[in-house]
C-alpha cells in the first residue's frame, strides 16, 4: 500500500553546498510517515539520508525529493549489517515485529542505531552488548515514548527529590467528530494493542499492575476541556532509569466518551484474533484505516508533570507540547517523526555513552536538553515550561 505525502525541502542534495565538517551519512530503514519527517530534519541538517524500503511508490517519491534510495527487505540482523556499511548511524523507523532485527542489526554492524520503532521486549535485554561492541542505541525515540521520557528526565534532575511523575498525551483530530473522535495516526494493529495490553505503573514505590483504560480522569488543555486520560503501558524504560521515583504514571488522551465505545468494542469480540472462524480484528482494523476526516487537521497533546523537593521547598514542574497538522504533516508525523530525527542528530554531534540509551537519559544532560529544545523549535514544535512552588 503506497502513501503519498508531502515533504517541504527546498533543494535535492546535490544543489546544496554542504558545510564543510558536518557532512555525515545515515541510514533509515522504512520509508512511512515518521521516517520521511526524520529525514525532512535531517536534511535541513545537511546529513545525507538514505532510505531502504520495499515500497517503489515511496522510494520513487522520496527520489524526486533529492533522497538516495535502496530496494530491499529488512528481514535479518545480517542484511541490516551488509545494509550499514558505510553510513555513520541506523535510523529504524519499522513496524514493530522488526524493531529488534535492526537492533541486533546494529550491535553486529557496530554502529549506532536510533529507533522508533515499539517492541514488547525489554529495551535494556542489549544493554551488554551494546556496550560490548562500543556502540550507543537509543529506543523509544519518538514522541511518546520519546520527548515524554526526554522530558521526564530533565524533571527528575531538576528536582533534589523527586516524589511523582506523570504523562497524558494524546493525538487526536482537532474537533471531537462521530463515531470515536479519533482518527488512526499510526498503526491501527499497535492502537488496538495498546488497548489490550496489562500497564504498568509504580505508586506510593511498589510496582503496580492495572488493566488498560482504567483510571479515567478529566483532563483539559486550552482550547481543549473535555478530554479524558485513561492508563495505557508507555513508562517502559522509565520504571527501571527513574527507580527512586515513588509514583509514576502515563495515561493517553481522548475526547470525552471515547473509553465506553472502546470498552464496548472490546467487550462484544471486535478485538478477538478468531471468533467462530472469523477474524473480528482484521475488520477492525479495517474499519479504522477508513475512518479518515480530510479536512480536519489533528493535534497531538503532551503534558509531563512532575512533584518533588528544590532546596526544601516543594515544587511542580510541568512541560506542555500542544502541537497541531499543517499541509505537510500531520502533527502526529511532526513530533514523532521530527524527534526521531532530532534524536538521530544528537547521537551524530554528541558522544553518548556506549549501552541501551533511552531519551530520559539523554534528557538529565542540560546542554543536550537545550539542543533538543532548540532544534524542536526550529521545527515550530514549541515546548512550555511552567514553575511553581506548593508549599514547604
Amino acid at each position: 500500500m503506497s502513501i503519498k505525502i508531502k515533504v517541504l525541502l527546498t533543494k535535492p542534495f546535490n544543489e546544496i553546498e554542504l558545510k564543510k565538517g558536518v557532512f555525515m551519512k545515515c541510514i533509515v530503514l522504512g520509508s512511512g510517515r515518521q521516517g520521511i519527517a526524520c529525514g525532512e530534519f535531517l536534511f535541513k541538517k545537511n546529513v545525507d539520508v538514505t532510505f531502504v524500503d520495499l515500497n517503489s511508490d515511496n522510494l520513487n517519491y522520496l527520489s524526486q525529493l533529492g533522497f538516495k534510495t535502496i530496494k530491499d527487505i529488512i528481514d535479518s540482523p545480517e542484511k541490516v549489517k551488509k545494509l550499514s556499511e558505510g553510513f555513520d548511524l541506523i535510523i529504524s523507523a519499522l513496524p514493530a515485529k522488526l524493531g529488534k532485527i535492526a537492533q541486533v542489526g546494529a550491535i553486529i554492524s557496530q554502529k549506532n542505531i536510533v529507533d522508533v520503532s515499539y517492541s514488547e521486549d525489554d529495551p535494556f535485554e542489549l544493554d551488554q552488548e551494546a556496550k560490548k561492541n562500543n556502540i550507543t542505541i537509543v529506543p523509544d525515540a519518538g514522541v511518546a515514548p520519546g520527548l515524554s521520557n526526554l522530558f521526564a528526565g530533565r524533571i527528575y534532575k531538576s528536582f533534589d527529590r523527586c516524589e511523582k511523575i506523570k504523562i497524558l498525551v494524546g493525538g487526536m483530530p482537532e474537533k471531537n467528530l462521530p463515531p470515536l473522535g479519533y482518527t488512526v495516526t499510526w498503526s491501527p494493529e499497535d492502537l488496538i494493542s495498546e488497548y489490550e495490553r496489562v500497564v504498568k505503573i509504580r505508586k506510593n514505590g511498589k510496582l503496580k499492575i492495572v488493566e488498560p483504560l482504567t483510571g479515567k480522569e478529566d483532563v483539559k488543555f486550552k482550547g481543549f476541556d473535555k478530554l479524558e486520560g485513561f492508563y495505557t503501558d508507555g513508562l517502559r524504560t522509565l520504571l527501571k532509569t527513574l527507580k527512586d521515583v515513588k509514583n509514576l504514571e502515563e495515561k493517553t488522551l481522548r475526547y470525552k466518551g471515547h473509553i465506553e465505545k472502546i470498552k464496548l468494542l472490546k467487550d462484544l469480540g471486535y478485538f478477538k484474533e478468531e471468533l467462530n472462524g472469523k477474524k473480528p480484528r482484521e475488520t477492525t482494523i479495517e474499519i479504522l484505516k477508513s475512518i479518515k476526516y480530510p479536512d480536519i487537521k489533528d493535534v497531538l497533546l503532551l503534558r509531563v508533570v512532575g512533584e518533588g523537593k528544590i532546596k526544601n521547598k516543594k515544587k511542580i514542574l510541568t512541560y506542555e507540547v500542544v502541537d497541531r497538522g499543517d499541509d505537510k504533516h500531520s502533527a502526529m508525523e511532526r513530533t514523532t517523526g521530527f524527534s526521531l530525527g532530532i534524536f538521530s542528530y544528537i547521537v551524530l554531534t554528541n558522544k553518548l555513552k556506549e549501552g541501551v540509551i533511552p531519551p530520559e537519559i539523554i534528557g538529565f544532560d542540560q546542554n543536550n536538553f537545550k539542543q533538543i529544545i532548540s532544534y524542536l523549535k526550529e521545527m515550530n514544535i514549541k515546548v512550555k515550561f511552567k514553575d511553581e512552588n506548593i508549599g514547604k
